[in-house]
């Protein structure tokens, strides 16, 4: 399988044996705050790593991004809710908050995004984010999504319903650069 590429950055599939390394930092507060993860430990990242590996037609993909010279994933970027039928995805990234700040997610939004067009063939991509995650919208408005609307009480975060807003993305309105 083709991975996306990011300069600077080795992107691979992820690994069972990356489970500690993304719980390092998924599991963190300040990164589940704007998520709707309920991964509490490590016993928690293996499972979405199994279905990452059982590579049915609609299991979720993601690649682990390890900076030049260095063994360790510092972020991910993906996709899951993934329909052969209709050619679309949810694409889904997170970095670690010692890489916060310095453009990985908007390179790793860009690439995923590119690769799911051109490898994967998909029709449509889209993000949600919850209505308070600002730097993520700006994420994807560089990475040309289009925000959507609100899609109210989509995900249960922490126990209560939560709106999130709803980007896509087509085939031809990626920009190359930011």
């Amino acid at each position: 399988m083709l991975t996306p590429q990011i300069p600077g950055f080795f992107v691979r599939p992820v690994q069972p044996e990356d489970a500690e390394a993304w719980a390092s930092y998924a599991l963190l507060p300040e990164v589940q705050e704007f998520t709707s993860s309920t991964a509490r430990s490590i016993d928690d990242i293996r499972p979405i790593l199994q279905r990452v590996l059982a590579a049915e037609p609609t299991s979720p993909i993601h690649f682990a991004i390890i900076p030049a010279r260095q063994s360790t994933m510092v972020a991910s970027v993906g996709f899951h809710t993934i329909s052969p039928v209709n050619g679309t995805a949810e694409i889904t990234y997170d970095v670690a908050p010692t890489y916060w700040s310095k453009g990985i997610a908007t390179a790793a939004c860009r690439a995923a995004a590119h690769w799911g067009f051109a490898v994967k063939g998909w029709n449509r991509i889209q993000a949600t984010t919850v209505l308070s995650h600002a730097r993520s919208q700006r994420v994807l408005e560089r990475c040309g999504f289009r925000r959507e609307g609100i899609v109210r009480n989509f995900r249960v975060v922490r126990g209560q319903p939560t709106d999130y807003l709803l980007y896509s993305l087509l085939p031809g309105e990626l920009p190359l650069e930011a």
